[in-house]
């Protein structure tokens, strides 16, 4: 993680070294014994100079250097996936960050042993915080308040809470696209301005700062906006990779990858014949590809071996749960039954409307816990979607529940359920009808898989088990055993079950259904949108722009201090407009002055010109002197006679500030495109 005192830069990440212990320790090795250590950071990778300059000098020689932050996620989904021939997609917030620019989406051709690039969408760095697929959607994200604190100054956005809010809004015919495609091209075009001041617009329009931000409508209709868009655009990206090399089997990984309704619409609407997500898709899985590509790049290995359950973790013995136990004794009651006897016990208490927690084994690696940390009910009873949220399903009985028919083993994509089950089984039902799945298996997750056949023993009915995450909202999963007791202590769960101890709580009577809907609030507010076909609100967007670029306040709603928050947030994507791209006096604005000196735009505060080697010191400008710099860097002469007319100055006057500006120029070794000399028209 960063040091506490400097998130964002890179060079102070510190090594995850309980971790790194954990992992060895788990299987038993030392540092000395790893051949390779690759490690990987988004953005400007820091990663082997962090290595190199913390590991023993024995360990030095081992670093390797990972070409691409995108490179390693296709490797966690390619090389685990048992597919021959596959398209692999990566999409994430930001990838690499190689020659001022930034991976934003790669596609790659899968094919025996080997990955070959089929497309790299990269955007320039300083635009990319909401220039790419995964920050879009992240904007939307932390607009509708789902974010989780992290120390004083982390705020980590929690994206899947928008993909769950995003069923409950609709289309709003007069929105503005956001996301461009071209027929047959791998490119898409994000409008970063103009969605930064239509989410702007929106917000001072409807929203009035009651209540939580994600059920207010404008933000609900954004969350579905924001979805559709990805939806679509992953779409046409994979359809073209599938007309383009006719393969109809795709691996997914990267932080979008992390959106199981997108990847099921990937799956349906195209036709593929599979589909594997690597279950850690996004940035924690890049330790595993990181491993993958060294093993077949650097150490030159051929074998490949099918990832069929996530639970990495190490197992922990029977006298390691007996300790945890004795440390809870006077809190706990203890069974100690064999395999048969907890899965019938299991099944009763489920069907008796109770709450069940799980520990078995390893813990998963990715954000899904998928039956070795998790809490389990019966999703027939009608409000157990509102205890817990997600669902398991034998694989053989998939296509009898959902439509779907191909695996889904790490609960990443969200079919439609069949309609005939909805009101069977109504606390996995979302209320757009669809359910996130897992499937199970006899081989991967005996446990979960004889559950959901006992299951229908006990009260008939389909085989399909309810499950979420063994942990207290804003904590981590449970690891050890005893933080699996300590949990269960701290909630409304009814039994835990740690392999084959059955554990209740002493002197603490167990609540049936009746008893845990009783806890519940009634007073749920469902989220809502805008009213059907609201008014489009670009004459409010041209408004904000006019005021951040033309100083034109009139008619204005926001204040000044709110105009001054909004072009420092957001003026730096100017260029990518579409419907608003002219400035005043200089037509257009371009950041990019160099290839390692940009524009950081703030009409409305100071604008900085930074060269991005770190050798000169940032020097900021007001708004007037940064027209006055780019006119003299790429204008021509009749520009030159516009500006000296609009600012009213003599030939004396602009000659005065052109010397200026040509000083500024020199200091970032910018040279204008021509040679400009002012105006010769006699001074009056």
């Amino acid at each position: 993680g960063y040091m506490l005192h400097s998130p964002g830069n890179g060079s102070q990440i510190q090594l995850p070294h309980e971790a790194i212990r954990y992992a060895i320790d788990t299987i038993g090795i030392t540092m000395g014994e790893l051949s390779t250590i690759t490690g990987n950071m988004p953005g400007v990778d820091e990663a082997p100079n962090i290595l190199r300059r913390v590991l023993s000098p024995e360990l030095v020689g081992k670093v390797q250097n990972l070409p691409s932050h995108h490179l390693a996620h296709a490797y966690s989904a390619y090389y685990p996936s048992g597919f021959d021939r596959a398209i692999v997609l990566v999409a994430d917030a930001s990838g690499q960050t190689i020659d001022r620019r930034t991976e934003s989406y790669t596609l790659f051709e899968g094919s025996g042993e080997s990955l070959t690039t089929l497309h790299s969408e990269t955007v320039a760095a300083h635009l990319a915080g909401l220039s790419t697929l995964g920050f879009l959607y992240e904007y939307v994200t932390r607009k509708a308040g789902f974010v989780s604190q992290i120390g004083d100054k982390v705020r980590h956005a929690e994206s899947g809470k928008l993909m769950g809010l995003a069923p409950f809004g609709k289309v709003q015919p007069q929105f503005h696209r956001w996301v461009q495609t071209m027929k047959d091209d791998f490119g898409l075009k994000i409008c970063a301005y103009d969605i930064f001041l239509e989410i702007a617009a929106l917000e001072k329009l409807y929203d009035k700062g009651e209540g939580k931000a994600y059920l207010r409508p404008y933000l609900v209709d954004l969350a579905y906006k924001v979805q559709q868009e990805l939806e679509q655009a992953l779409l046409h990206l994979v359809s073209v990779a599938v007309d383009r090399t006719g393969m109809r089997k795709l691996c997914i990984a990267g932080g979008v990858g992390l959106n199981s309704v997108a990847n099921y619409q990937l799956l349906q609407r195209l036709k593929l014949d599979d589909i594997f997500i690597f279950p850690a898709a996004g940035d924690s899985g890049i330790a595993a590809g990181c491993a993958l590509w060294a093993y077949y790049q650097v150490e030159g290995g051929r074998s490949r071996s099918i990832l069929t359950s996530g639970s990495l973790g190490r197992k922990y013995s029977s006298d390691e749960v007996r300790l945890a136990i004795s440390q809870f004794a006077g809190d706990i009651v203890v069974e100690e039954l064999n395999s048969a006897e907890t899965i019938e016990r299991t099944a009763k208490s489920l069907a008796q409307g109770n709450v069940v927690a799980r520990f078995e084994g390893g813990a998963e690696y990715g954000p899904r816990a998928l039956g070795h940390r998790s809490i389990i009910a019966d999703p027939t009873f009608g409000r157990m979607k509102d205890i817990i949220n997600a669902r398991v399903i034998p694989l053989e009985s998939i296509g009898l529940i959902f439509e779907q028919q191909v695996a889904a083993p790490f609960m990443l994509v969200v079919p439609q359920i069949r309609a005939e089950y909805h009101a069977v089984i109504p606390g996995v039902t979302h209320v757009d009808g669809t359910g996130r799945v897992q499937t199970v298996t006899t081989g991967a997750n005996p446990f979960f898989h004889q559950l959901c056949h006992q299951l229908v023993a006990e009260r008939q009915g389909p085989p399909v088990l309810l499950n979420t995450s063994f942990n207290i909202a804003g904590q981590p999963i449970v690891e050890t055993p005893a933080e699996a007791i300590a949990t269960f202590l701290e909630t409304d769960i009814d039994y835990l079950a740690i392999e084959n101890f059955w554990i209740g709580k002493r002197n603490v009577p167990v609540l049936d259904y009746d008893a845990h809907v009783a806890k519940i609030s009634d007073d749920c507010i469902l989220p809502t949108g805008l009213p059907a076909e609201v008014p489009a609100v670009t004459d409010l967007m041209a408004t904000l722009d006019r005021a951040l670029f033309n100083g034109d306040t009139n008619d204005c709603p926001w204040s000044a201090a709110e105009l001054q928050e909004l072009s420092a947030a957001g003026a730096v994507y100017k260029e990518t407009s579409q419907l608003f791209p002219t400035v005043p006096g200089i037509d257009r604005v371009q950041t990019q002055l160099a290839p390692d000196v940009v524009l950081l735009p703030d009409p409305l505060g100071r604008s900085a010109i930074v060269d991005l080697n770190g050798k000169i010191k940032p020097t900021s400008y007001n708004w007037s002197q940064v027209q006055l710099l780019l006119t003299a860097l790429g204008g021509n002469s009749a520009e030159l006679e516009r500006l000296r007319q609009t600012r009213q100055l003599t030939p004396h006057e602009l000659n005065r500030d052109l010397t200026w500006a040509q000083q500024q120029l020199d200091l970032y070794h910018l040279i204008p495109r021509q040679a400009i000399a002012a105006p010769t028209v006699a001074d009056t």
